[in-house]
């Protein structure tokens, strides 16, 4: 038979099934609770017993289901070979939630004292919220009907002008200013160079600032690319 009993401290629904549940599953039930507190309501936390194939808890249940479902994860061997003895995790992998909205899951093994597998605790995170808001910074910080900065305020200005540059660079190679090479750097300094962009007495300097590199390092870098420069220029001739 089945009996529901209230936790009252907890607020937590504990469906005993065939008597009762687990001793070895009720001691993660704490650690679940707590996951689907923390980020609720768009995180769903399950547990399910796998030696009755039933959901034991589950919290923030936006998939409809509640304690006493039928997992509908299989028999024991089934279990075994989708979790082997060396696997503790699998994923996060992406799933679908009951209106279609992107769910991304991972699960994890419960085991006994003994090391066997007596249950799974499936953490799903529903991103629908998440991608409404994405989609509103991608329009604020993405608009699509945006100027070049006029030539007219910004021709006589050097430092915006090698801002600009660099900025331009980095979205066309989709690279991160924080995490270039010297190769890439390189590349910057090469074309900053190709559009004359060093004539000022302190544009070395900033480049130098913006690169996060010594003002040598910025010298040397663009004696060698004109050195390269003047080497190519005199085999032409």
């Amino acid at each position: 038979s089945m009996v529901k009993i209230l936790n009252k401290k907890s607020k937590i629904d504990i469906l005993y099934i065939g008597g009762a549940m687990q001793d070895n599953l009720s001691q993660f039930i704490p650690i679940a609770d707590a996951i689907a507190k923390i980020f609720k309501p768009h995180v769903e936390v399950v547990i399910h017993d796998i030696k009755t194939d039933s959901i034991a808890f589950i919290e923030n249940a936006y998939s409809g289901r509640r304690v006493g479902d039928p997992s509908l994860l299989g028999s024991l061997e089934d279990i075994s070979e989708g979790f082997p003895r060396e696997i503790d995790v699998i994923g996060p992998y992406e799933n679908a939630g009951n209106k279609g909205q992107r769910i991304r899951s991972i699960s994890a093994v419960l085991k006994d004292s003994k090391g066997e597998a007596a249950g799974i605790l499936c953490i799903n995170v529903d991103f629908s919220v998440m991608e409404a808001s994405l989609e509103i910074l991608e329009a604020f910080l993405k608009p699509h009907n945006i100027d070049a900065p006029p030539k007219v305020l910004f021709q006589n200005d050097w430092r915006d002008t090698i801002k600009l540059e660099i900025r331009s660079y980095l979205l066309e190679h989709n690279k991160d200013i924080d995490n270039i090479n010297s190769g890439t750097r390189k590349d910057i300094i090469r074309r900053l160079e190709d559009k004359g962009l060093f004539y000022a007495r302190k544009s070395v300097e900033q480049l130098a600032g913006i690169l996060g590199i010594s003002r040598a390092t910025a010298y040397n870098d663009l004696k060698l690319i004109r050195k390269e420069k003047n080497s190519k220029t005199t085999s032409l001739n």
